[in-house]
């Protein structure tokens, strides 16, 4: 399973590394064109804009499995450890509910837009949204992990404080 899950990563990892060096060679290549040769690629622009999207949601997602997102944690700080995990996972089941929800209404969305494709290149919007509820989906499921290890998680004593 664990071999699955780094692969899926991975998977994220190149596609994010790749699609980023595709949409600067894309912009590049009509800067170029525009300044230099009076001609641009107009589909260069909106392919660039699919890219910074996906890029964008997968991006987050691996924020989400990093714990990399800034979280204002002032009043966090200042509560017991046991309060802290209490607080942690009314949170974590909080943004479970919300992405749930947003699943939803993204997978609503996406069926609505199948049809309807972008104006240069023909791809349907729904693909370019597609990405929206796959990587809700990618971040319910490592907020579900995450949850499970945080109940798991037993409070230790250093020095007479349980942390």
């Amino acid at each position: 399973m664990k071999k699955i899950e780094n692969g899926l990563w991975q998977v994220i990892d190149w596609f994010l590394f790749i699609g980023t060096l595709a949409m600067v060679l894309l912009i590049f290549i009509n800067v170029v064109g525009r300044y230099v040769f009076n001609f641009t690629f107009v589909s260069f622009e909106e392919i660039s804009r699919i890219l910074f999207v996906w890029g964008t949601y997968l991006g987050s997602t691996v924020a989400i499995k990093e714990s990399s997102h800034i979280r204002v944690d002032i009043i966090i700080n200042m509560i017991s450890p046991m309060a802290k995990k209490i607080v942690d996972i009314i949170a974590n089941l909080l943004m479970d509910f919300i992405m749930v929800i947003t699943i939803k209404a993204m997978m609503t969305l996406v069926m609505v837009n199948i049809a309807n494709p972008l104006p240069l290149t023909r791809i349907p919007y729904g693909v370019v949204q597609g990405i929206i509820p796959l990587s809700l989906l990618l971040m319910l499921i490592v907020n579900l992990v995450k949850l499970v290890e945080l109940i798991k998680l037993r409070p230790e004593k250093k020095g007479g404080e349980t942390v």
